[in-house]
């Protein structure tokens, strides 16, 4: 039953979302325990106007700047019939972030880069899935073998996927399963080809906006949605998503009248970069409190965990290593390499402080996870 139903939901959203106009149903379609909203914009000038300024694309200013997810976006489903749901009473640590990759810029100039969407630290299974993607439009999608803009990746193994684009900038992805808790792997893959004119210092971001676009609404639960599963989706799109880019490396060449200046637009890092010698412990003689406060502010937050995917991304692209203090505040497993699921740890020791737990995070790794420090 399952199949019939997600085939019927795959087909119908997919053929309706490549569509460019606004398609009217005057119905509203229900897909299992998922509401498909086709009820007619044409009648309602300020709805129609507030559908038109959601799907704007937030990852197309071109102004060569990262964009942050905007959590602000999300709505209730109406057909929950629940009062409000508060994020922070989400106790897991689930993260859905992109791929944030610098490219030289000798080897950039029309580029296809494959950039990953991936999944960690999920708490409950998922059997309904629906993303809208934005990117940059200098860059293009490159379409897989099969035709598709989005190919789905390791976690979603077993599930029925689609993808279309709507247009220039936006792509739509869907999934559907039995419900499965999803492993730590890729959700899925774009390949973008990067312009041939690119530039150093020029940033074309990716990432997510949740968007109820009449059609259905964005998802990622369940097939009961039930409290559980409706407070890992409240949290996902409110503070589960990080956006990524495509970056080519080196400082943004900018001119002003005659004269050609060089300015940076990067973060100053502290002390050099070095490949990392360690001996005795492995870890220098930091404070332990010091472990997953990346902007030293005392404290491990959401906003340290963002901080440490980007300089997963970093690391990853082989632009340099991580120095000495890095490693010992951002491996926050201790397992000796810094890696998304660092940020994981962080995300779950903050949703603990946020329920009223008062200890530092080196004490959270050793009395409840059985980490040593």
């Amino acid at each position: 039953m399952l199949n019939k139903i997600g085939a019927v939901f795959l087909s119908a959203v997919l053929v309706l979302a490549s569509l460019s106009m606004p398609v009217d149903l005057g119905n509203r379609l229900i897909i299992g325990s998922i509401a498909v909203n086709a009820a007619s914009r044409s009648t309602n000038e300020s709805a129609n106007a507030a559908y038109d300024e959601r799907l704007e694309n937030p990852y197309n200013k071109q102004d060569d700047m990262e964009v942050a997810y905007d959590g602000s976006r999300w709505r209730q489903p109406k057909e929950w019939n629940t009062p409000t749901i508060n994020p922070k009473d989400y106790k897991g640590g689930i993260m859905l972030y992109f791929d944030k990759i610098g490219l030289e810029p000798e080897y950039a100039q029309g580029k296809v880069q494959r950039i990953y969407f991936s999944i960690t630290g999920a708490t409950e299974p998922v059997g309904y899935i629906k993303f809208h993607v934005f990117y940059d439009t200098r860059l293009k999608v490159k379409e897989n073998s099969n035709g598709e803009v989005i190919t789905p990746g390791n976690a979603l193994k077993g599930f029925t996927t689609g993808s279309s684009m709507i247009e220039e900038g936006q792509l739509v992805f869907y999934a559907y399963s039995e419900n499965t808790m999803l492993s730590d792997s890729s959700l899925f893959t774009i390949d973008f080809v990067v312009p041939e004119n690119a530039e150093q210092g020029e940033v074309y971001p990716i990432g997510i906006s949740y968007i109820d676009d009449n059609i259905a609404y964005d998802t990622f639960i369940n097939s009961e949605q039930d409290e559980a599963g409706r407070l890992q989706m409240t949290y996902v799109f409110t503070k589960g998503i990080y956006s990524g880019y495509i970056k080519i490396n080196g400082d943004k060449k900018t001119t002003a009248t005659t004269t050609t200046t060089t300015t940076t637009t990067s973060l100053t890092t502290e002390s050099t970069t070095t490949s990392i010698t360690t001996t005795g412990g492995g870890y220098p003689e930091l404070k332990p409190e010091m472990i997953g406060d990346l902007d030293k502010d005392g404290k491990a937050i959401a906003a340290d965990a963002a901080l440490l995917l980007k300089l997963y991304a970093e690391l990853s692209s082989g632009s340099r290593d991580a120095t000495t203090e890095e490693i010992y505040i951002c491996d926050v497993n201790r397992n000796g390499k810094i890696e998304a699921g660092d940020a994981a740890l962080i995300l779950k020791y903050y949703a603990e402080a946020s329920g009223g737990y008062d200890e530092t995070i080196d004490v959270y790794l050793k009395e409840v996870l059985n980490i040593a420090i």
